[in-house]
Parts: structure tokens; sequence; C-alpha cells
């Protein structure tokens, strides 16, 4: 009869213990929303075909990278904290919806000029306050075979709070920074 009692009440633990699983976690999935980018005129005198941009390695996948700011040589991914696409795909269309009116980016094949970029950095940093979104892209123009700007611009914005929605809008705020540095650089190369 004890066995019997003891394999009931190992069948009842058994039972009590699945019941108390936590459901697992919900996906949450960050987008940029375009930025105001202005300049006084179109800064070149053409259109501009804009090339697919890259990203290697972790910075090609669509969890959020992030770091904390006392160990910034190791990267780390959320589980379950994600970008809408991969960042060369989402800041790709961050940067043509935020330039629209400072360049003509209505290019095809056929445009004087080419621009492709690559993504180098795209993270947010951790610390004892508030996290601040990094983000550094190369970007290259060329016209006619010929490079005539080949840089890599780098930003930081501070989130409003600890929040990963305020990260994502600090990421656009760090990404208008290196479209106006860009806009200024085109201006000075035309």
């Amino acid at each position: 009869m004890n066995r019997l009692h003891a394999t009931l009440l190992s069948f009842c633990l058994l039972l009590a213990a699945c019941g108390s699983v936590p459901p697992a976690p919900v996906d949450r999935f960050y987008r940029l929303q375009p930025v105001s980018v202005s300049s006084a005129s179109k800064v070149l005198p053409g259109a501009v075909a804009v090339q697919t941009f890259r990203a290697d390695s972790l910075y090609a996948e669509r969890p959020i990278i992030h770091a904390e700011e006392s160990s910034l040589r190791q990267l780390r991914q959320y589980h379950y904290h994600l970008w809408l696409y991969p960042p060369a795909q989402i800041v790709q269309g961050h940067f043509v919806a935020s330039l629209g009116s400072a360049l003509d980016l209505s290019g095809g094949s056929t445009a004087p000029f080419v621009l492709d970029g690559r993504i180098l950095g795209f993270e947010r940093v951790l610390s004892g306050k508030n996290s601040k979104a990094v983000v550094a892209l190369e970007l290259r123009l060329q016209a006619g075979g010929k490079t005539l700007l080949n840089r890599t611009y780098q930003a930081e914005q501070a989130a409003a709070d600890d929040s990963l929605d305020a990260f994502a809008v600090a990421m656009e705020q760090a990404l208008a920074k290196i479209y106006a540095e860009f806009l200024a650089d085109l201006a000075r190369t035309s």
C-alpha cells in the first residue's frame, strides 16, 4: 500500500509541476520612423540609386544587439526583442524615407549617382542609467565609376528612459545626426 501511495504522490507532484510552468515570453518587434532631415535645396544635381545596404555578423540578424558600457567588447542579442526587418533593410528604408526631400532618390539603373551603405555598428549600450543608441555606417557615393565620397559616420544618442521603445527613438535620432553630417559632406563635394 505504501508503494501505491508513493506512486500516486509522485504522479500528483509531477502534474502540479507541469501546471506551474510560466507562459513563454512574447516576441516584441521594433521599427524606425522617418526623421525630418531637410536641406534648403537638393544637394546633388541628379538622381541617386540607393543600392542594398549590407551588414555582417550579428548586425545582419534581427535580434537587437546590446552591450554593457563596462564591457563594450562583449555583444549580446536579446531573445524576444527584435527589429521588424534585419538592420541593413531597416536602415536603408529609413535612409530613403528620411532623405527624400534632400536627395532625388528616384534613380534606377541609369541614375548618375550610386550610393551604397554598410552597417558597422547598430546597438544598445546599457549603463547604470538610461541606455543609448550607438550606430556606425559606412556610406559611399559614386558617379561614373569614380568615388566622390567614402566615409564612416558614427553617432550616439541617449535614450529618454530605459525602455526599448525609447531606445528605438534614440536610434532614429542617432541616424538623423549621421544623415545631417552626410548631407553636409555632399554639399561640400558638389
